[in-house]
C-alpha cells in the first residue's frame, strides 16, 4: 500500500446514509472523518430510498464538502447474488461461459443490469464464480444523483464484498470458518468465509421486520414504530437486559433468524465442501438488538461476537472517537470499500454503469493522448522552424535556400509518410473493433437461437453453414434436399453491402405420428419457428423454406436465414 492516497466512501444503506474519509500513510489506514445519517424506513418503492438517499448525502455534504472521486457500497436487497459451478474451461473462454451462464441466472435481459463476477475457487475440474447483479436504470439513476454534488463515482461495490475485504484484512491469519451476520435494514447479508473462498445468502429478514411486528402491535405508522423500536434497544442497552412491552416481537425476530441462519449454514456447507463453521460474527444495524449475542450462541452453539472492525484501523487527530466507535456496524463496509481504493483488496467486483465505465477508462487514458498530441505538433514545429530560419539566413542564394530546404522536405514527406500510417492503423482498429463486435454478437445471436429451440422442443440442428458473398455477387448454396439453387440480390442495400447467409438444417419429431408421416401441424410449428427466429436483431428475412416427410415420425427441415447487416455477423 503506497503511501498518502486519500479516498471517500459512501455506503448507501437501506435506511441510513454513511461516509467515511479514509487516507493510507506507509501501510497504515486512517479514518480522518465519519459522518452517518438516517433516512428512514417506509419506502414503497426505489425511487423514493434513491431521493431519501439523495438528501442524507446532501445532509453530509453541508458538514464535509464532497469532491473528486467517490466509492459507492450498495444494499444487498438491491442485488442478485449467485454462486455458480461451471465445468473448467481455458480462461480465455471463461468470460464467454460465464456470460452465457449469467443470461440463464438473471432473471432480466443482460442489457437492463449491470453484472460482474470473480472466480471463487478452481479445482481444475469445474470452476465456482460468485456472480452479483443490479438493474441498470436503478443504479444509473442513483450515480446520477450523487454526481450533482461536483463527484466522480469510480466504483460501486456490492456491501457484502465490502464486508469481505473489510474482515479478511483485519483477520487474515485466521483459518477458522466464519459467519459473518450483517443484520441491515431491509435486508440481511449472511456472509461465509473459509480458507478457500467465501459463500453469501441475503435474506430478507431484518430490522424492518421488527419494525413491522412493532407497528403492527401498537397501530403506529412505520416511521412512529422506527422510532419506538430504537427507543426500546436504548433502554434495554441501559438496562442491560431485555424487557417488555416488545419481547414477543424480539423473541420471534430472534427465532426466525436462527431458523435461516440455520439454513444458510446448511447451504454453505453445501456449497463448499466445509465440515463446520467455527464462529459468527454479528454486525449490522439489526445486530445491536439486546440479547442476540446470547440467543445465537445459546442455540446455534457456537462462539458468537460483535465484529470489531477498529483492529485495523486508525483514528485520525479530528475524529470523535466515542462516536465513530457507536457505529462500528456502518465503519466496517466503508473500511472494506476504502480498501479496494487504497491498493489492498481480495475481490474486485465493480457494478458502476457501462457509460461511467467508457468515462473512467477515458480518463486513465487521457494523459497519454495528450502526450501524443504533444509530440506530433513537436514534430511539426521544429521542422518550419527549421526552415524558417534557413529562409532569413540565407536569402541571398537560392540555390543555397533550395539545399537548405530540402530536410525540411524530407521532413514533411516524412510527416505525410507517418500520417498515412496512422490512418491505416485507424482502419485496421476500426476492422478489429468490428470484428470484436461481431464475435459478440455471434454469441448472442447463439445464445438466443438455443433459447428458441428449446422453447419449441423436439427439435435439433444438423447442420449450420455460413457463407458470405460481395455486393450483388451471385452465391450458390445447395439445399439440404439436393438441387443447386442461384441466390440473387433482393435490393440495392444488399448490392453495395456484403451479406451473410446461414442455411440451417434439422429435425422435428413428431411424437403423435411416431410411424406415419409428420403431420401438417409438425411443418407449422417449424414454420412458427423460423417466423420466431427472424424476431431477433440479426436475422432480416428467410429464404428457400424446404420441408421432407420421407421418415416416420421425422419432419426434415432447410432454410436460409440473411444476416441483417446492420447487425453485423
Amino acid at each position: 500500500m503506497s503511501s498518502h492516497k486519500i479516498t471517500q466512501v459512501i455506503d448507501c444503506g437501506g435506511t441510513h446514509v454513511a461516509a467515511g474519509f479514509f487516507s493510507a500513510t506507509n501501510g497504515s489506514v486512517t479514518l480522518d472523518a465519519f459522518y452517518t445519517e438516517n433516512i428512514g424506513c417506509d419506502y414503497t418503492n426505489d425511487d423514493e430510498w434513491i431521493s431519501a438517499v439523495y438528501q442524507g448525502v446532501e445532509a453530509i455534504h453541508q458538514q464535509r464538502k464532497l469532491a473528486g472521486a467517490v466509492s459507492l457500497v450498495i444494499p444487498g436487497h438491491l442485488l442478485l447474488t449467485k454462486f455458480l459451478k461451471i465445468p473448467h474451461v481455458a480462461k480465455s473462454k471463461r468470460d464467454q461461459i460465464v456470460r452465457f451462464e449469467a443470461q440463464q441466472n438473471i432473471p432480466f435481459p443482460l442489457n437492463e443490469v449491470v453484472w460482474d463476477y470473480e472466480v471463487v475457487a478452481d479445482d481444475g475440474t469445474e470452476f465456482e464464480v460468485a456472480l452479483v447483479a443490479i438493474k441498470l436504470d436503478i443504479i444509473d439513476q442513483l450515480c446520477t444523483e450523487i454526481a450533482r454534488f461536483g463527484v466522480e463515482v469510480n466504483l460501486v461495490e456490492p456491501s457484502c464484498m465490502a464486508q469481505y475485504n473489510g474482515f479478511h484484512h483485519t483477520h487474515s491469519q485466521d483459518d477458522e470458518n466464519i459467519l459473518i451476520a450483517n443484520i441491515g435494514g431491509r435486508s440481511s447479508n449472511l456472509l461465509f468465509i473459509s480458507e478457500t473462498g467465501f459463500f453469501v445468502r441475503n435474506v430478507t429478514l431484518a430490522g424492518n421486520t421488527l419494525t413491522q411486528a412493532i407497528a403492527e402491535e401498537t397501530g403506529q405508522p412505520l416511521a412512529d414504530a422506527e422510532v419506538t423500536k430504537w427507543e426500546y434497544i436504548a433502554e434495554a442497552h441501559e438496562k442491560g437486559e431485555a424487557g417488555e412491552p416488545y419481547g414477543k416481537q424480539v423473541d420471534a425476530f430472534l427465532r426466525r433468524l436462527v431458523m435461516e441462519t440455520t439454513r444458510s449454514i446448511v447451504n454453505f456447507r453445501r456449497q463448499s465442501g466445509e465440515s463446520k463453521v467455527d464462529r459468527v460474527y454479528l454486525t449490522g444495524g439489526g445486530a445491536l438488538l439486546p440479547g442476540m449475542t446470547e440467543h445465537l450462541a445459546e442455540k446455534l452453539d457456537l462462539p458468537t461476537e460483535h465484529y470489531n472492525p477498529f483492529e485495523s484501523i486508525t483514528l485520525g487527530a479530528g475524529v470523535d472517537a466515542d462516536y465513530v466507535q457507536s457505529h462500528p456496524h456502518h465503519v466496517g463496509e466503508l473500511f472494506g470499500c476504502a480498501l479496494r481504493e487504497l491498493g489492498e483488496s481480495k475481490t474486485h467486483f465493480n457494478l458502476v454503469p457501462p457509460l461511467i465505465a467508457k468515462q473512467i477508462e477515458f480518463r486513465k487514458r487521457k494523459p497519454i493522448i495528450m502526450a501524443a498530441a504533444v509530440l506530433l505538433v513537436g514534430s511539426l514545429v521544429l521542422p518550419i522552424y527549421s526552415a524558417g530560419h534557413t529562409v532569413m539566413a540565407y536569402q541571398d542564394t537560392i540555390a543555397e535556400i533550395d539545399a537548405r530546404l530540402n530536410p525540411v522536405q524530407r521532413n514533411y514527406n516524412e510527416y505525410r509518410r507517418i500520417t498515412e500510417r496512422i490512418e491505416e492503423a485507424s482502419d485496421q482498429i476500426a476492422a478489429l473493433k468490428g470484428l470484436s463486435e461481431s464475435r459478440a454478437n455471434w454469441v448472442d445471436f447463439f445464445n438466443d437461437l438455443q433459447r428458441r429451440l428449446t422453447e419449441v422442443e423436439d427439435v435439433w440442428l444438423e447442420r449450420l453453414e455460413i457463407t458470405r458473398s460481395g455486393g450483388g455477387a451471385q452465391q450458390t448454396t445447395g439445399g439440404l434436399f439436393g438441387g443447386a439453387q442461384q441466390q440473387q440480390p433482393q435490393n440495392d442495400r444488399e448490392v453495395d453491402r456484403p451479406q451473410v447467409r446461414l442455411h440451417i438444417s434439422g429435425r422435428m419429431l413428431d411424437r403423435e405420428n411416431p410411424l406415419e408421416r409428420a403431420s401438417p401441424d409438425t411443418r407449422v410449428r417449424v414454420s412458427a419457428l423460423f417466423d420466431s427466429i427472424l424476431e431477433s436483431q440479426y436475422i432480416t428475412r428467410k429464404e428457400n423454406e424446404e420441408f421432407d416427410t420421407s421418415s416416420p415420425g421425422i419432419l426434415r427441415f432447410d432454410v436460409t436465414l440473411i444476416a441483417d447487416p446492420d447487425s453485423p455477423l
